[in-house]
């Protein structure tokens, strides 16, 4: 008794003394601490200098602490509900008593905030903390609607230099009040010689612990960490995501091109949750280490994102500093559907871009269809009228419009200019879908340089570079300025040209998982950082060229979803995938980590797979829940029946008026959030709310797996206070239900037979 009373007395004698500890407290940039409403989320940095160097962020409920200890800068401590460890924690014995967090049970550089290799030496200790400031936050030169009254952001830098090697590393950290916090790294050679980045991970350390396992987790055997992440990389598989248990030890992922750098990680015994974006688009690698045995009860989980391949990744000169991708990481106490709703309003407020003012997101028609790429001006022109005919407001031609009749779109490439399939240039075709009240979009594919171009006979010095040769390759190299410039002014030139509303990007090459590489200051440097640098910045500078653009991605599909590629564009292709069932699984996994209106979903007729599932309502349905695009719905006018058409013009309409106008702003309910598209699945069914609750759409989607012909569906964001007037639009009929009787019974919907759906209206009354 007498020994845990001596604990306690001081225990509260350090407490108390934290309480007085303000002697220290750092001035953040000269600036007062900035306080915002609790309603509106609390925004603020505290720095201290005893009883070591350490910086706290605060963005809502978010809460991140690190300190430098023993010259590595670490994780303090993570909290997603707002609380603050007190100053006394930071005392060795205390926390020894405690078994806090703050003192690293991990001793492995992945403990540490973030990792870097300089010359082969591993950079995670041996560092001097010697300044902090705060900056002005980095803004998107346009902004969200309401972004600018979200400007309570704030950003805080702090310099570290290192003892061993001539680096110096400016640690950026970004908040906004939403639960999320934004980390980079700039990273400057301070020495008179090159030096090589072997190895960069902007953001790793500690996550969450999880104590007394044996009465804390639910089951024996169960997971204490586990971890949502892309289940495929391949082409057509997009958005399979799965949750995999983490194994005690390392484990890792990662790749380049397809599978989305995203992860959800989830504490089992704390019910915490983790979600982390990688704005990169090269080859990523996100990596966890479960520091557990089983012969413990306790286990704590560490982190790193980072670049992956054979490095080095920058050849640094003297004096010279490179900027590294941001990670976004948020903390959660909620379920899945919480952290997508608090993910989707931080990305929409701070992250991805705003269309321009005045735009709203047109009903597209793609060219491709039953066009392809030997398309004419007459093809194109039958294209039109159909497009007009069902209410579609954008036009765009894809692939071919280039090159000669015979010629292969994918070798020309490069070689941006019509031929013999439109001798009369492209201008008669725009002028015709304007006269039909069309806006109009055209694809470049501007970072391919097919083999059989002009472009490559003139330039060859102007290919990626692989194992010292370019044979066989058909990437532009964007660490070449010539190319940038040539690039840039190639889209100006077509955007001006014709006047364009859009300008779809595609990326049909690949530079590969180890990426290309070029010789620079004695070392062999993998040139995707500085390749994608280059790229970034050209959209950048494309967007304030052209305010009133907007721009669409693709990559093969949906190769390029990463927030390196999306903070310049308006929406992305979702997948290369069209058929009704897939593209559909592929749009419920790519609104768990994106808003569903950045995704751009394909209903029409691409190849025979696509009407091989479903009826026309099943596959416009699934699509209506993102982007709206069509291609291929009639062969022409006179060749589309008229119980088609009709169905088509229904859909388009009510997506147009019903869906649309609300869609940038719903809040999405995954109820079947994990759906293998390797797996034939049982129901899909998705939930759209307005947040304010007046006004919202589900959708029922039976797939080839259901052995029941009925699903009870209970929405979960209704009003349970309000009245609403329920639309089924299989029949139009409606009844009116209080959302209190919805949420609790839920409305039985019946689909008689598989790949069938329904479509359900939500509107207060």
């Amino acid at each position: 008794m007498i020994g845990r009373r001596s604990i306690a007395l001081r225990r509260s004698s350090l407490l108390l003394t934290a309480l007085f500890m303000c002697a220290d407290l750092l001035p953040t940039g000269g600036l007062p601490a900035q306080r915002v409403e609790p309603d509106r989320g609390r925004v603020d940095f505290t720095l201290r200098t005893k009883p070591r160097p350490r910086m706290r962020a605060v963005s809502g409920g978010l809460v991140y602490e690190e300190h430098l200890y023993k010259g590595g800068l670490r994780t303090r401590y993570w909290s997603p509900t707002g609380l603050i460890k007190p100053d006394a924690f930071l005392e060795r014995d205390v926390a020894q008593v405690a078994a806090g967090d703050e003192l690293p049970l991990l001793d492995e550089p992945i403990a540490c905030s973030f990792g870097l290799s300089v010359d082969g030496q591993e950079l995670w200790d041996h560092w001097s903390w010697k300044s902090s400031q705060e900056l002005p936050c980095e803004a998107e030169h346009d902004s969200q609607s309401g972004r600018e009254d979200h400007r309570r952001c704030r950003h805080m830098a702090v310099d570290l230099v290192n003892e061993i090697r001539p680096i110096r590393v400016r640690v950026h950290t970004q908040v906004d009040g939403n639960p999320f916090l934004k980390r980079w790294l700039e990273i400057t050679n301070n020495g008179q010689s090159a030096a090589a980045i072997g190895a960069l991970y902007p953001m790793s350390g500690f996550l969450f612990a999880g104590r007394r396992l044996k009465e804390n987790l639910p089951s024996e055997g169960a997971g204490i960490f586990s971890v949502l992440r892309t289940a495929n990389f391949d082409p057509w598989r997009e958005g399979d995501f799965r949750w995999v248990t983490l194994p005690d030890g390392s484990y890792s992922y990662g790749n380049s091109k397809w599978g989305m750098p995203y992860s959800v990680v989830r504490n089992a015994v704390t019910g915490e949750s983790f979600a982390i974006y990688f704005g990169w688009t090269g080859r990523y690698s996100f990596e966890f280490f479960n520091n557990h045995n089983p012969a413990s009860d306790d286990a704590s989980l560490y982190f790193r994102a980072g670049l992956a391949g054979p490095g080095p990744f920058r050849v640094l000169g003297p004096g010279e500093t490179a900027t590294s991708p941001p990670v976004f990481i948020g903390h959660f106490l909620d379920d899945l559907d919480g952290i997508v709703l608090a993910s989707h309003k931080f990305l929409r407020e701070s992250v991805l871009p705003a269309l321009p003012k005045g735009r709203v997101r047109p009903v597209e028609m793609n060219s491709w269809g039953f066009v392809a790429f030997e398309l004419s001006e007459d093809s194109l022109r039958s294209a039109i009228d159909t497009a007009a005919d069902v209410g579609v407001e954008l036009f765009t031609i894809d692939a071919g419009w280039y090159g000669d009749v015979k010629s292969n779109w994918w070798q020309m490439a490069g070689d941006w200019k019509t031929g013999s399939r439109l001798p009369d240039g492209l201008e008669p075709i725009f002028d015709y879908a304007r006269s039909k009240g069309l806006m109009c979009g055209l694809w470049i594919d501007i970072e391919r340089i097919g083999t059989a171009s002009e472009l490559r006979k003139k330039h060859p010095d102007w290919i990626v570079r692989v194992h010292g040769a370019s044979e066989g390759q058909t990437a532009l190299d964007f660490t070449n300025p010539e190319v940038v410039k040539f690039a840039e002014e190639t889209l100006a030139g077509l955007i001006e040209r014709y006047k364009l509303d859009v300008f779809r990007l595609d990326y049909n090459t690949d530079i590969g998982l180890s990426g290309a590489q070029n010789r620079r200051e004695g070392f062999v440097e993998n040139s995707y950082w500085r390749h994608y640098d280059a790229i970034y910045a050209m959209y950048r500078q494309l967007r304030k060229r052209f305010p009133n653009l907007m721009m669409e991605n693709c990559a093969g599909g949906g190769g390029r979803n990463d927030l390196g590629m999306l903070q310049n564009f308006h929406w992305a292709q979702v997948s290369d995938e069209w058929g009704g069932v897939r593209t559909l699984k592929a749009l419920n996994g790519f609104s768990l980590a994106l808003p569903p209106e950045y995704g751009l979903s394909y209903v029409g007729f691409m190849n025979d797979e696509n009407y091989r599932y479903g009826d026309v309502d099943f596959r416009f349905r699934g699509q209506m829940f993102g982007h709206l695009c069509l291609g291929g719905v009639a062969p022409n006018a006179a060749e589309f029946p008229a119980a088609h058409r009709d169905k088509v013009r229904h859909n388009v309409n009510l997506y147009k008026t019903f869906i649309r106008p609300v869609l940038p702003t719903v809040k999405v309910y995954h109820h079947t959030p994990v759906l293998p598209n390797t797996e034939p699945g049982e129901w899909c069914v998705l939930e759209h709310v307005t947040p304010d609750q007046s006004r919202g759409y589900a959708g029922v989607f039976r797939l080839a797996g259901a052995r029941e012909e009925s699903y009870l569906f209970r929405p979960r964001g209704l009003d349970a206070s309000a009245t609403y007037k329920v639309t089924f639009d299989n029949t139009g009929k409606s009844v009116q239900m209080r959302g209190e009787e919805l949420g609790r019974s839920g409305l039985l919907i019946r689909l008689g037979e598989v790949l069938r759906s329904e479509l359900v209206l939500f509107e207060r009354q």
